[in-house]
């Protein structure tokens, strides 16, 4: 890079660190909120005015008095917009308002800033937006989750980086606290919101990462001085891939406890990490940094080991076990499985936030791709103008299942939030809330970087150029399909849930109260036309192919070990199935909370919801189709239909792609400046 290059990229830099400290924005808020309220550029893309605008006037250029309630083809935006808001449309509003202000400008020059920089740039926004926290965090992380994940749901426009960071502290290190802790520890919930104190997570180690009861971390009690003695026994034993690392004052830290020299199975421990006021590593404590990443390299991923560290007592997260000063255990639980099935059964909200995040980032993707296809020309009729990619059925058929299954996902995400705030009614509840949110966390995840990846091929080279913001959403959250539980191995116990389900049901003689109610006398009933756009029947398909896949597991396993193997060998070479039956449960779950949605939502959104509920089913018997046949659910005569309705669909979607994503209520700040994605350069004051 030549000199001249270093210094305007650092006075760029110097520039947004200005921006982010407080300095005063020309532009009025209620301008910018009445730009986000007119969805749409005026109308630019109807058009095809591309025309190059920075984005400053993109903000100012709007002269509307009132909010556009309808599109140009009959579709109720606002109301579109309230469906997606559900519940929590006032945080989600917050959020918005906060992005526009002007504060947090997109730094496209965060991508070219070495990892210590981005980490550092990226402590400042985070300080900023605690400050902007619309909730009590430790009443909403106990009582009210659904409005902890909307925030993000609304945040993840921003910055991926950003919002990981910020879920790393108030869901894995506040969460923890608040929801395994007691009143002693809370004070640290409130310290942690204000980031007054900064914490980190530390499950995974380098030998142990899914496997949670096999991590090797000790915490030996010593009643002599009434202190945990906090040990890494190997290198194979070290925290890794610990978000926060670099910065954090305290860790919550699973470990083995040994007392009297009886192991006593994983439990939950608070351990400093560095001085508050120094920021110097404490005795005992060593760290490594785990450095550059595929993405999210403003994240500040560490490993980290632990050399006779003692902790107090106190320390000890004791929701549901506890130790006396001179070294007796108290548990709520007769086994170690149950208490260990309690802890990590708290944390699972987690994987609710991603889905979460992965819903904005998702919206971010189609929000630019969608603009784009509808302002980039090529080719055309001789002796014609050029005709938007847009017009073209290979591109319309990439893109609007994606836009179906985001609208459908987001009705399934309500329903898993809802379910999981009363996970704790009793066992059943709480086993169905893990099933539920390991499922949304597959389903989302894989949808995320799906379209992620399509987004960025449907703009072609523009695509390609960090500006334009795909490129980063495709690198930042590839990661989501691994952390806060491997999408494999969460798939797995989703199977796990089904099959005790079912044996559930057959025990008890009927299939009431289970997942798999729908199962009656022996058969999925439907008593409707076979028509493959019916969003019933398509149910109905998906339903018929939940229950013969429990079934034909559960004989898989009876016949391997009928042949000799053991439980756990029988399961392990059954996985595949076991994974594929888990994303059958999660196609289902999705597209009856979207049907359910749809029936119940406002008379003017109605056709609208049923017509992307209708892409979204067809999209997905598409996927399953050769197991839908194969299996003899689905005639082969209808399969042979399901592409050219795929694509029939799709551009009927096509039609009111814009008003679709205009729904989505993306602040204008938070997307390109210019829909087709030309070059432009970033202005330096």
């Amino acid at each position: 890079m030549a000199p001249n290059d270093n210094t305007a990229q650092h006075r760029r830099l110097q520039v947004h660190l200005n921006h982010l400290m407080g300095a005063s924005s020309s532009v009025n808020p209620e301008e910018m909120l009445l730009h986000d309220q007119t969805y749409g550029i005026q109308r630019k893309l109807e058009r095809n005015d591309t025309s190059a605008t920075t984005s400053s006037s993109l903000v100012l250029e709007h002269n509307f008095t009132k909010a556009r309630q309808y599109g140009s083809n009959g579709v109720d935006v606002e109301t579109l917009k309230a469906f997606l808001d559900g519940k929590y449309a006032d945080t989600k509003e917050r959020v918005r308002q906060t992005l526009a202000k002007g504060n947090f400008p997109h730094f496209f020059d965060y991508d070219t800033l070495h990892y210590q920089e981005a980490r550092r740039v990226l402590m400042g926004w985070a300080k900023t937006f605690a400050d902007e926290l619309p909730f009590d965090l430790l009443n909403t992380l106990r009582n009210d989750y659904g409005r902890f994940v909307a925030w993000f749901e609304a945040f993840g426009h921003f910055n991926t980086s950003l919002c990981v960071k910020m879920a790393v502290q108030y869901s894995l290190f506040c969460g923890t606290l608040a929801n395994l802790g007691t009143d002693r520890h809370h004070e640290f919930v409130k310290l942690g919101q204000r980031l007054q104190v900064l914490g980190c997570f530390g499950m995974t180690e380098k030998g142990h990462g899914s496997n949670v009861r096999g991590i090797e971390t000790t915490a030996t009690y010593d009643p002599k001085t009434q202190e945990f003695i906090i040990n890494t026994p190997n290198p194979k034993a070290m925290k890794t891939w610990i978000g926060g690392g670099q910065f954090c004052h305290y860790s919550v830290v699973f470990a083995q406890l040994i007392l009297n020299g009886e192991r006593k199975g994983v439990h939950v421990f608070l351990v400093p990490m560095r001085d508050r006021n120094t920021q110097k590593l404490l005795p005992g404590v060593y760290v490594e940094d785990v450095e550059y990443k595929l993405g999210l390299n403003g994240i500040d991923n560490y490993s980290f080991g632990f050399n006779n560290v003692r902790i107090p007592r106190t320390n000890l997260l004791n929701r549901f076990s506890d130790v006396t000063p001179d070294g007796k255990y108290i548990c709520k639980f007769k086994t170690e499985s149950q208490h260990f099935g309690a802890t990590v059964g708290e944390l699972s909200g987690g994987r609710v936030v991603i889905a979460g995040l992965g819903s904005a980032c998702v919206k971010s993707c189609l929000a630019i791709a969608v603009r784009y296809g509808f302002t980039r020309k090529q080719f055309g009729p001789p002796g014609k103008g050029e005709i938007s990619i847009m017009e073209y059925p290979s591109h319309y058929t990439r893109l609007m299942p994606l836009v179906a299954k985001t609208y459908a996902l987001s009705s399934a995400l309500s329903y898993v939030r809802e379910q999981y705030h009363h996970k704790h009614k009793n066992a059943e509840a709480n086993a169905l809330g893990h099933c539920l949110t390991s499922a949304i966390k597959v389903a989302g995840s894989f949808h995320t970087i799906n379209t992620a990846d399509i987004c960025r091929q449907a703009c072609g080279g523009a695509g390609f150029r960090a500006p334009n913001l795909i490129s980063g959403f495709l690198r930042d959250t590839h990661v989501f399909v691994t952390f806060e539980g491997d999408n494999q191995v969460l798939l797995q116990q989703v199977a796990k849930y089904l099959i005790a389900q079912y044996a559930q049901a057959v025990k008890q003689g009927c299939f009431c109260g289970t997942v798999l109610e729908y199962y009656k006398d022996g058969k999925v009933e439907f008593n409707g036309e076979q028509d493959l756009t019916c969003p019933k029947y398509q149910l109905y398909l998906f339903r018929a192919r939940e229950i013969k896949m429990v079934e034909e597991l559960i004989k898989r396993l009876r016949d391997r070990e009928g042949k000799g193997e053991d439980e756990w060998e029988a399961w392990k070479n059954e996985i595949v199935f076991a994974n594929e039956l888990g994303m059958a449960f999660a196609d289902r779950m999705v597209h009856e909370q979207f049907l359910k949605a749809s029936n119940l939502c406002s008379f003017s959104i109605s056709n609208t919801l049923t017509l992307l509920c209708k892409l979204n089913g067809l999209t997905q018997i598409q996927k399953a189709l050769g197991w839908l046949v194969s299996n003899g659910v689905l005639c082969p005569n209808l399969g042979k239909k399901v592409d050219s309705l795929v694509v029939s669909y799709s551009q009927e979607v096509s039609k009111i792609a814009l008003e679709l994503i205009d729904a989505f209520a993306i602040p204008s700040q938070m997307l390109p400046p210019k829909w087709d994605l030309s070059d432009y350069t970033v202005t330096e004051n």
